[in-house]
């Protein structure tokens, strides 16, 4: 069973909104910038980063249950409520009971859950406050998404670290064939926080140094993080709403380099393959992540049995786990029409593009750095 996109929803650094999302696609906007980090030690640090633009939640959510969400929340919550906008889907007049939210995060609400920690050794675990307890586990984004709208089906959050969006539309699309939902919110949402950036520049894993942007064509060198939110409606075909683009397949597997590796073709087992005219991936630019990339993509060509252009959009908006998220909304808006030049550095990277047309049929192949991999296919109306 195919399903049908017919909303969309993105908070990320080009701006909240998908116009603003699309806009900044297509004149090529470079959304780093330098951004202050605090240190364990109390020091600050200045560094590159994609942050996400504030959510702009007029119209769309009441101020009184703004104040009751942090930024990670509000994010997902705004794109939500923009997805159902667009799609002409008032919850209100919706059976709540199969309208459904799943969730993918990697690290869920990390803002929160410091503040927890930090409760707990200032005054002591009997003393922790339960309602920052209560907001940091990775469950609140969805179920905060439905206690605003109102919806009462399928309620899921899915953390597969870079794989987390794709493997909820996966799992969302299994739902909808199973019939336990009529209508779903399927997001991907990650946010940057001063504690994350010092774990990861512990690991040397992000840049920084001042630079003009992430470049996810890179063999080396580190990465430049960023943070945002993604939401699609996802129904079944035949719903009275106008489909924006169709998702044909998603599934997740293992990806094991080696001779035995075999979780690429078998991921795409099913799919229709001889149709597909564009590839869309996850690549980090990183050093760590080059020799996956690479092999990923040489066993991607073998089992596509030709080559096709493959583009990212990372060094648009940011490497982060659910990066995936925006990719997706960036696939349906050239399924519609228009070919975005990624940015590599800092500049359009009009080479990738070319003379390519709007595509009609894209796979995305992701992968992550735990041996997990996810594909799906999507298609023009």
């Amino acid at each position: 069973m195919s399903a049908v996109i017919t909303g969309m929803g993105v908070v990320s650094a080009l701006g909240s909104g998908v116009d603003a999302f699309a806009s900044g696609l297509a004149s090529g906007v470079n959304a780093c910038a330098m951004h202050e980090f605090s240190l364990f030690g109390g020091q600050k640090r200045r560094a590159p980063a994609y942050m996400a633009a504030p959510a702009d939640a007029k119209g769309l959510i009441e101020p009184r249950k703004l104040r009751r969400m942090d930024r990670l929340i509000r994010m997902c919550a705004v794109s939500a409520r923009q997805a159902l906008k667009q799609a002409g889907l008032d919850p209100s007049t919706f059976d709540a009971s199969r309208l459904g939210v799943v969730f993918g995060t990697a690290y869920g609400a990390l803002g929160t859950t410091q503040e927890f920690i930090d409760s707990w050794l200032k005054n002591g675990e009997r003393h922790a406050s339960p309602l920052a307890f209560m907001s940091s586990v990775h469950g609140i984004i969805a179920s905060q998404i439905a206690l605003d709208i109102g919806a009462v089906g399928v309620n899921l959050t899915l953390a597969q670290r870079d794989i987390s969006f794709e493997a909820a539309l996966a799992t969302a699309i299994e739902l909808l064939e199973q019939g336990k939902a009529d209508a779903l919110l399927v997001g991907g949402a990650d946010e940057l926080t001063s504690m994350l950036h010092e774990f990861a520049n512990h690991f040397r894993y992000v840049e920084r140094s001042a630079v003009a942007g992430a470049d996810p064509w890179s063999k080396r060198g580190r990465v430049v993080p960023g943070d945002g939110a993604a939401v699609l409606l996802l129904e079944r075909e035949g719903t009275p709403r106008k489909a924006l683009a169709r998702v044909h397949k998603a599934r997740v597997g293992r990806w094991d380099v080696g001779p035995r590796a075999g979780a690429l073709p078998q991921a795409l087992a099913g799919f229709d393959i001889d149709r597909i005219d564009l590839v869309t991936t996850s690549r980090a630019g990183s050093a760590n992540s080059a020799p996956l990339e690479a092999a990923r993509e040489r066993a991607l060509d073998a089992a596509l049995g030709r080559l096709l252009p493959k583009l990212t959009h990372r060094g648009n908006f940011g490497n982060f786990p659910a990066a995936g998220a925006l990719q997706a909304a960036a696939n349906v808006l050239m399924l519609q029409g228009q070919v975005f030049a990624p940015l590599a550095g800092g500049k359009p990277r009009t080479d990738l593009v070319g003379a390519l047309k709007a595509p009609r049929c894209v796979l995305h192949d992701a992968a992550s750095m735990t041996g997990s991999h996810a594909a799906y296919v999507m298609s023009a109306i």
